[in-house]
């Protein structure tokens, strides 16, 4: 959708624009991520004078505020409306009080309803490379499911994780990238991190490569700076701040690289079951004091449990899409 002039936007702000044109300026602000950055930035020029004083004496007074607020109530309420019925309203938005901000909406358009969502899941033994509306990417390893708004909100692109992904952050002050993980949430606002942090695992692991971000759990809050690795265990609530010699290693997923640094075969198995969807069965127990140590890049199950076998006395037998775990 290409942007109304100036001219244009300027009527609809003050309130003189003809329904057409609010209609067309609306849109563009609802459906657009130009619009939304514009609307943004009007609203925080707006907020910055106020909390300036130079909007001093002409602020709304409480009563104006609630009339608004009430306006808006009502025209969220019309959506029974029929979905092409055009019904254009002159509003203000009382919550950011700032003045003389109008523009019409229409039951097409929804800046104050709750957005619609999508949701993908990527399988065990797949990735998935995802762009949002924005420019950023999501890395989704196997096993992961996000959840996004099909448009972003004008105050915040949040959006939902289960599993583990890759996230390379389009910087945007105004409107903080958030992903929410089970209780907590990590808030960004242009940076790139990796996020493990799968329902069944007892810790989340948040690596920050670039840039710097905020991870929020119900107990504290956390700031992140590059090469830092957040270990949360959420039966408990404690989160440990680590500094890592490299970061990148984090992400080397993405690549079909596997990097274990003193790994328990316990955890090694849950990796090999998401990455290649493959059961494995542990006939000897004694095989579970085992770690591994190493950096490799395979493509195939097979090629990768022979490395494995070099580094301990384990067996691993695959047969039927089931890997047999015994002692050599």
């Amino acid at each position: 959708m290409n942007a109304p002039d100036k001219d244009t936007i300027n009527k609809v702000i003050e309130g003189a624009a003809t329904k057409e044109q609010a209609k067309v300026v609306t849109a563009w602000f609802s459906t657009t991520v130009e619009g939304q950055e514009y609307l943004s930035s009007l609203i925080s020029h707006d907020i910055q004078l106020i909390e300036s004083g130079e909007m001093k004496g002409q602020q709304i007074s409480n009563k104006k505020t609630d009339e608004m607020l009430e306006t808006i109530f009502t025209i969220i309420r019309r959506k029974t409306i029929r979905r092409y019925t055009l019904r254009v309203a002159a509003v203000l938005i009382p919550f950011v009080l700032f003045l003389g901000f109008a523009f019409y909406t229409n039951s097409q358009v929804d800046l104050f309803g709750g957005p619609a969502y999508a949701e993908i899941y990527v399988p065990k033994g797949e990735q998935v490379r995802f762009v949002f509306q924005d420019g950023s990417e999501a890395y989704l390893n196997a096993d992961t499911k996000i959840r996004y708004p099909k448009q972003f909100g004008l105050f915040n692109r949040k959006i939902y994780l289960e599993g583990e992904a890759f996230f390379k952050i389009a910087t945007n002050k105004k409107r903080p990238f958030i992903v929410n993980v089970n209780n907590s949430n990590i808030e960004v606002t242009g940076t790139s991190f990796n996020v493990k942090a799968y329902k069944h695992d007892e810790l989340m692991e948040i690596v920050l490569e670039e840039g710097k971000i905020t991870f929020n759990t119900p107990q504290q809050s956390y700031s992140l700076l590059p090469g830092q690795l957040a270990l949360y265990d959420k039966k408990n609530g404690l989160c440990t701040i680590k500094t890592m010699v490299n970061s990148s290693e984090a992400s080397m997923w993405k690549d079909n690289y596997f990097v274990f640094r003193d790994t328990p075969l316990a955890e090694v198995l849950k990796i090999v079951n998401r990455r290649f969807d493959v059961d494995y069965n542990i006939r000897d127990t004694r095989a579970l004091k085992y770690s591994y140590t190493i950096t490799t890049r395979q493509t195939s199950i097979e090629k990768l449990v022979k490395e494995l076998e070099i580094i301990t006395p384990v067996k691993f037998n695959l047969n039927n899409n089931v890997i047999n775990i015994s002692l050599k």
